[in-house]
């Protein structure tokens, strides 16, 4: 089987870790982008799958980040988490198009089955 591609848009290592282990065990590849220029080059050499954002992180902006991503990657599912209690950001990122918008505990507990979706 063909391993697919996921772009993941995430700083934070602790969930940088988690990812990881979690794409090897379901056979995806991971790549990061560090900032939305990067982001936008991944999007359009890798044409990935899915794309992971973590809302919290300023460097990801929801509208500039759906917007890259349906212009580079418009059939990828577009995944954005944030804190619980981030309500705007999370609002934010419904408007702007994300195809899920999960709190951290969901995400976590979600995190197999939105990396597989890559491979469908």
């Amino acid at each position: 089987m063909n391993r697919q591609n996921v772009l993941i848009l995430v700083r934070d290592l602790m969930f940088r870790s988690k990812i990881d282990a979690a794409a090897e065990n379901i056979g995806v590849d991971a790549f990061y982008g560090s900032d939305l220029g990067k982001a936008r080059e991944l999007c359009e050499t890798l044409k990935p799958g899915v794309i992971i954002v973590d809302l919290s992180d300023a460097n990801f902006p929801s509208l500039e980040v759906a917007q890259t991503a349906r212009e580079a990657a418009p059939a990828a599912i577009l995944t954005g988490f944030a804190s619980h209690v981030e309500l705007k950001m999370l609002a934010a990122a419904r408007d702007a198009g994300f195809s899920k918008v999960l709190s951290r505990s969901e995400f976590t507990a979600q995190l197999p089955a939105l990396l597989a979706a890559a491979r469908r």
